[in-house]
């Protein structure tokens, strides 16, 4: 391959390295952050609310109609439904990966519209919405009284017309509620006075029907032939208390007449009260903000923070703005990581490099290389579309070894043809690529045929692959440039031949040059050799491990470690100048000289013992299979995100003031644990479950930054003990603690999500006995650390009946007693009102005293046909019964939610294999359970990882195949990969064995074959596959040039053994800081270490012993089917090698 154009035109190479570099700098700067690609499926929701029903005849009512309608739409993936207490329904639909969101919506609103003759007219009233938006939190924010000086319903209005409605015109923001309520203008109704009268509710709500409306009178004057023309106004609408309390209910005989007030009390009050928050103690409204489907969600919060922080600097005086939550905070914080990780592996690449080629010079070439090439690939993933996620960030990482080996097999190509006495560097260059020059090109190709395959995934693994596979394969493609035009140039600039050129007399001026250049290098020379003489080899290699060390365990900080810093940079230059002195120069080549003759004589042996060398592969590849069907699965690590979520669960029919003290001891004992930084306690709601009533509450926990806890304040730690805390404090509350969701759009938290389903229709106490059989059974499991469910059939009720035959003779239908019992005690929304710029409802309903207990009934009246009242207890009879205050349902079967934890130690996917089996052990016939949220997902592609693997394989013998010209000697190199996979899982697994430890189980945590190990696992097979193909590409060179079988694998597996050394030391030294992380993202960070490490260093050790014998086994198959054909060449650079080993016979 002629590739003396860049190398005759270097100023041509370092252009397109700098476009490049500025191209990259461009995209960098333009692309989207995010913290993994968006996997999250697509959401559409829906929901009503039918004012005073229950949640039976809600599911009954709305929910079902709407499910009937809405389920099969198109792309539908499941369904799931929740109908509550106090009348409000959901439907939630999750869509297939890849479906557009707004299609979706459209596809189910007109699903929604064909329901809508089928709803109750209460519910088209108030109106049904469609809308996108993900099921998880993207932000949750709140605005306190720091002073405590203004009421909540004032604070629940100022954040509902002041910053909701620019909060919802943020660029992906699909909802923003506030959890409170709006104002609301309540008419609590006197039922003795509306009886005295012979009123009733549904009297009241039609005379708000006349009086409070909005009309077009007209005009005066219209085509009038006249000078003026005057509109005519209505004064609308009712908008104050006044107002209302003069509303004329009536004409009584003595003439006067009946106004509101007179039977009424009026308000401008909240709509509901079942909502109260607090913010550290104070008095606060919450609000949630959701992420619109398809849209950025980092871009979205980053945008919302720019508003809030404007927003607080002109808030009435006293207030604040909280951020509870924001997935920001632990995206950023593990971005920084990654980052500090990369420069750290850049750091001690290059320590390593210049370690083994002992020049500055030529240790530059591929410490140029690395930046031109992963800051050229942000330009490419740019135009792709792809984000800057942590899983292009941590191939970035993984990409140096490949991009720097890319970099020294030119540099030490162009050294081998100074070593042969070339008297000019760039002919040497130029020379040295025409033979490498192929072999780059054959090997980029067989390197990325590794990453590609993956990204035609699909699914969520395929997502995670996709954007993996691409960034390494383009991180490749570009090193693979790099490799052909500016490392050559460089070295034809930076590199010095190994003797003088000439002896010529040079010109004065280039002599005096010359004698300046001279002096300089022997005054180094005496100052290397007087640092030699201080510093022994072995001290500079100590001071080498204490400074690596130093780096990975965090002491370079000054903030932090400012004394212990100074000693380590102190160290760090120390080693430095030991690395460059002559003495530590000699001792490391003499060294190497030992190790490289010892492993001559060691690929000898084993190749003489070819049956030992096969029971290793064997055993290796059975070892292997064995390991990856043991190992435990799971889709991404949970991590310490900064946030935990807190859900109460109070006993059925708590009041609640009840549950404001239960929720505000709660709130103390957070409050009193150092770690936490501030605590939004919401009382009448739940994240789990949709439950919304007094018997429910939910804390949202902010802990202090990474930086400011100890490793023993982990979110981990955290929620261990508040949970053993609250378990001995609150007995007569269920009071759980979990970690947010890690990809938001699948659930609440990273718990996994059961969905019971009952398909006998049978009753929900019987099926809530099952549930709970079931969850006494897995929490039995190891496995398992909690397992519950906050639904509760025992919510106290009562249940009325209606005596049809007292209700004909006295004229009255039984719709007449329920809307009447509705007025009063459910509340009707009855007309509207304007203020503050926005329209609000106009609520009636009995005042809170009339509507108590059982006896307050007998004030209710209701009018027969006669114009008489009569209690309504004359009609009905009520019995007091049990029922839940919320029912669920998963694609069309009535479902129970559990919430299931793994216990420390122990994997989501060994979790899942245990609810398997305790289902099938347990659940009767006819009952069942579908998983939900992430959990689903990760069922779904735990089976994927050997598929993967076999598919690059297929791809990589295909390609050496052709390359080879050959089905047999490919075979060489497939059969060492193995090595590498087997180090991983045994380095997984031998972290998981320190991390079941009990002391360092809560550290430690747990490893699993997820993601992140998957990940390092592909790029292993293209980084082994590559230090193979080069053994067995010199080997082969080396049997054409005439060698024996025997002495071709071992001489062509010597002049391999340094570069193979340099670059997995390199990628093992450089990987160290990502194996023994802590803090942010330390889980995802430690497995792809550990998998990436173990694997580089046990296949290197394997490779470099069996694979000369995989090539003489198979080369020897392959000449007995194809005679080799003898390349006269010009061997001069193996002329040694030829005279001492001339071809004899195996």
């Amino acid at each position: 391959m002629k590739l003396d154009r860049f190398i005759n035109r270097p100023v041509l190479s370092t252009v397109i390295s700098i476009l490049l570099v500025i191209l990259g700098i461009i995209g960098l700067a333009t692309l989207p952050i995010t913290q993994y690609p968006d996997i999250a499926p697509p959401t559409i929701s829906v929901s009503a609310t039918y004012t005073g029903a229950n949640a039976q005849a809600v599911l009954n009512s709305v929910i079902s109609p709407l499910e009937d309608q809405i389920n099969g739409v198109e792309n539908m993936m499941y369904m799931q439904s929740t109908a509550t207490n106090n009348g409000s329904a959901r439907i939630t639909v999750y869509f297939n990966q890849g479906t557009d969101p707004d299609m979706a919506q459209v596809n189910v609103q007109n699903r929604v519209t064909q329901a809508q003759g089928l709803l109750p007219a209460e519910v088209t009233q108030v109106g049904v919405t469609t809308y996108k938006r993900q099921t998880s939190m993207l932000m949750v924010f709140s605005i306190y009284d720091k002073e405590d000086k203004y009421n909540i319903e004032f604070l629940e209005n100022y954040a509902s017309i002041n910053l909701i409605p620019e909060i919802k015109r943020v660029k992906g923001v699909g909802d923003a509620n506030v959890m409170g309520t709006d104002y609301s203008m309540r008419i609590w109704l006197k039922p003795d006075v509306m009886a005295q009268y012979s009123l009733t509710p549904s009297d009241i709500s039609g005379v708000l029907a006349e009086q409070n409306i909005e009309a077009a009178p007209g005009q005066f004057g219209e085509r009038g032939n006249q000078s003026f023309q005057y509109t005519i106004r209505w004064k609308g609408r009712l908008s104050s208390e006044t107002e209302f309390e003069n509303i004329v209910v009536k004409a009584l005989p003595d003439g006067e007449v009946l106004r509101l007030g007179d039977v009424a009390d009026l308000e401008l009050g909240r709509l509901t009260y079942n909502f109260n928050n607090t913010v550290n103690g104070h008095k606060a409204v919450s609000c949630i903000v959701y992420q619109m489907a398809g849209t950025n969600a980092t871009e979205t919060i980053s945008n919302l923070e720019q508003v809030l922080a404007e927003y607080e600097k002109n808030l009435p005086e006293g207030l604040g703005i909280n951020i509870a939550q924001s997935a920001n905070d632990f995206l950023f914080a593990s971005i920084h990581e990654v980052i500090k990780t990369l420069i750290e592996a850049f750091i001690l690449v290059f320590i390593v490099v210049y370690v083994f080629l002992q020049d500055m010079r030529s240790t530059l070439i591929p410490a140029i290389a690395i930046p031109v090439a992963l800051i050229a690939t942000f330009f490419a993933l740019k135009i792709i579309g792809f984000s800057i996620n942590l899983l292009t960030l941590s191939a970035m990482v993984l990409a140096i070894a490949i991009v720097v080996d890319d970099a020294i097999v030119v540099v030490e190509g162009v050294h081998a043809k100074l070593d042969q006495g070339y008297k000019s560097t760039r002919q040497a260059a130029i020379d040295a690529m025409s033979e490498l020059g192929g072999a780059i090109v054959s090997i980029t190709l067989v390197m990325m045929s590794v990453f590609i395959p993956v990204s035609f995934m699909s699914g969520t693994a395929g997502t995670f692959y996709q954007q993996f596979g691409l960034t390494m394969a383009l991180a490749i493609g570009f090193s693979a440039l790099n490799a052909l035009t500016l490392s050559p140039a460089l070295c034809a600039i930076l590199l010095k031949p190994h003797t003088k050129e000439d002896e010529e007399v040079a010109p004065l001026k280039e002599r005096v040059g010359t004698a300046m250049r001279e002096s300089r290098k022997i005054m180094i020379r005496r100052y290397s050799e007087a640092i030699g003489r201080l510093l022994h080899p072995s001290i500079t290699i100590l001071f080498t491990v204490v400074a690596v060390l130093g780096m990975i365990f965090g002491m370079f900080n000054f903030g932090e470690h400012p004394i212990l810093t100074v000693v380590f940079v102190l160290i760090s230059i120390m080693a430095f100048f030991g690395m460059t002195t002559d003495k530590f120069k000699k001792a490391f080549n003499t060294s190497y000289e030992s190790v490289l003759g010892k492993y001559k004589n060691k690929v000898l042996f084993f190749i003489q013992k070819k049956v030992l060398s096969f029971v290793i592969v064997i055993a290796s590849i059975v070892l292997l299979v064995i390991f990856m069907n043991t190992t435990p699965t799971g889709m991404i690590p949970n991590e310490d995100t900064g946030t935990i979520m807190g859900s109460v669960t109070l006993p059925p029919g708590t009041s609640q003031e009840r549950a404001r003290e239960v929720l505000a001891q709660v709130d103390s004992l957070i409050g009193a644990d150092p770690a936490v930084e501030s605590r939004t306690v919401i009382s009448g709601f739940s994240f789990i479950g949709s439950g919304q009533g007094p018997s429910y509450g939910s804390i949202i926990i902010k802990l202090k930054d990474w930086e400011e806890r100890s490793m023993m304040q982990s979110s981990d730690m955290v929620v261990a003990t508040l949970f053993m805390r609250s378990q001995k404090l609150f007995k007569d509350a269920q009071v759980l603690f979990f970690a947010p969701p890690m990809i938001p759009g699948y659930s609440i938290s990273t718990d996994i999500e059961l969905n019971m389903q009952d398909k006998t229709g049978g009753s929900l106490d019987r099926f809530f006995q099952v549930v709970n059989d079931y969850i006494a059974a897995l929490q039995a499991r190891p496995e398992i650390n909690s397992a519950s469910t906050n639904f509760n059939p025992s919510f106290p009720q009562y249940q009325i009946d209606i005596d049809a035959a007292a209700c004909k003779k006295a004229g009255i239908s039984p719709s007449d007693i329920l809307t009447t019992m509705q007025g009063y005690f459910g509340g009707i929304y009855a007309s509207n009102f304007n203020s503050f710029g926005k329209m609000y409802r106009v609520m009636i309903q009995a005042e809170p005293d009339a509507t108590k207990n059982l006896e307050s009934l007998n004030r209710i009246k209701v009018r027969g046909s006669d114009g008489e009242m009569a209690p309504i207890t004359q009609f009905a009879s009520f019995k007091r019964i049990y029922g839940p205050d919320v029912i669920s349902r998963f694609n069309l079967y009535t479902s129970i939610q559990v919430m299931v934890s793994p216990a420390a130690g122990y994997t989501s996917g060994q979790a899942l294999q245990a609810i398997a089996e305790v289902a099938d052990q347990n659940l009767p016939a006819g009952f069942d359970y579908e998983l939900g949220g992430m959990a689903r997902e990760e069922a779904q592609t735990t089976n994927t990882t050997a598929i993967i693997f076999l598919l690059c394989l297929v791809f990589v013998y295909l390609l050496l195949s052709a390359q080879y010209e050959s089905y047999m000697l490919p075979l060489a190199v497939l059969l060492s990969i193995p090595f590498g996979l087997l180090g991983s899982f045994l380095f997984v697994n031998g972290m998981n064995s320190l991390g079941s430890i009990p002391a360092l189980k809560m550290i430690m945590g747990s490893m699993s074959n997820d993601i992140y190990m998957q990940i390092a696992l592909i790029m292993l097979m293209g980084l082994l596959a590559k230090n193979a193909i080069l053994i067995v590409e010199f080997a082969l060179d080396r049997r054409r040039m005439g060698m024996s079988l025997t002495w071709a694998a071992v001489l062509g597996a010597g002049a391999r053994l340094r570069p193979i050394l340099m670059t997995s030391l390199a990628m093992i030294i450089g990987l160290l800081p990502l194996m023994f992380a802590f803090g942010v993202g330390a889980h995802g960070n430690r497995t792809l270490g550990a998998s990436a490490i173990g694997g580089m260093l046990i296949g290197m050790i394997c490779q470099i012993f069996i694979v000369p014998v995989l090539f003489v086994a198979f080369q020897y198959l392959q000449e007995k089917i194809k005679p080799l054909e003898w390349d006269d060449l010009d061997n001069s650079d193996m002329s040694t090698e030829i005279e001492q080993y001339a071809q004899t016979k195996d």
